[in-house]
């Protein structure tokens, strides 16, 4: 009997070892996801501090643009406003003829260069890449810690029933912990997929042909 009890307590710590090793090793395949993602973002960045600095004269023409609409605007508030206070009946009248300043002219929206794009899809082979590493890790992982499951809440039943000089509240708190190990593979995973770092990151383009743009 003390020899079965001996056996029981190696499986239940090699069980245990299993499942903890398995929740680790998809936290870091994880990981790996998500440092793909934060690698598209940085390229962006940097995309976006070269466009700031081209673009810096053209939002001064803009802003002096806008400040002269804005006057203009503000000079037949004020025009208005002195009307309104001095002769109503000629107010009315003009409030029915509306007041619309021309429209400004829109700001095209610049395309991201080919070594962008270029950066951008490679990010993207690699990330799938990698999701498709963590699913069929996780396909696989999914039965050993099944096996693993099994192995420690059948250790630890063995050793409440049978070891009778051993802590039977210890085996029963270890029970209850197990639970959360036996389903770490799949809860890593929906936890992982609600948090969205098996989505690809923004801005990574479908496959497609080699001529189609990029989402900035």
């Amino acid at each position: 009997m003390k020899k079965n009890i001996t056996i029981a307590k190696f499986i239940t710590i090699i069980s245990f070892l299993i499942l903890l090793f398995s929740t680790y090793y998809l936290r870091s395949q994880v990981l790996k996801l998500n440092t793909i993602r934060m690698s598209s973002q940085n390229v962006m960045i940097d995309q976006e501090r070269k466009d700031i600095e081209e673009s810096s004269p053209v939002r001064k023409k803009e802003y002096e643009a806008k400040l002269g609409q804005y006057q203009i605007q503000r000079k037949h508030y004020e025009e208005m406003l002195d009307l309104y206070k001095s002769d109503y009946e000629e107010y009315v009248k003009r409030i029915k003829d509306k007041f619309a300043p021309p429209m400004m002219p829109r700001s095209p929206v610049k395309p991201l260069s080919p070594d962008v794009s270029d950066e951008m899809r490679k990010i993207g082979i690699e990330f799938r890449d990698q999701q498709f590493k963590y699913f069929s890790s996780t396909s696989k992982l999914n039965w050993v810690s099944c096996l693993a499951a099994l192995s420690l809440v059948g250790g630890l039943l063995y050793l409440l029933m049978f070891d009778l000089e051993g802590k039977r509240i210890f085996y029963l708190v270890l029970i209850v912990l197990s639970f959360v190990f036996m389903i770490g593979p799949s809860f890593h995973s929906l936890m992982s997929a609600l948090a969205g770092f098996l989505q690809a990151p923004q801005g990574i383009p479908m496959m497609g042909a080699p001529g189609m743009g990029v989402p900035y």
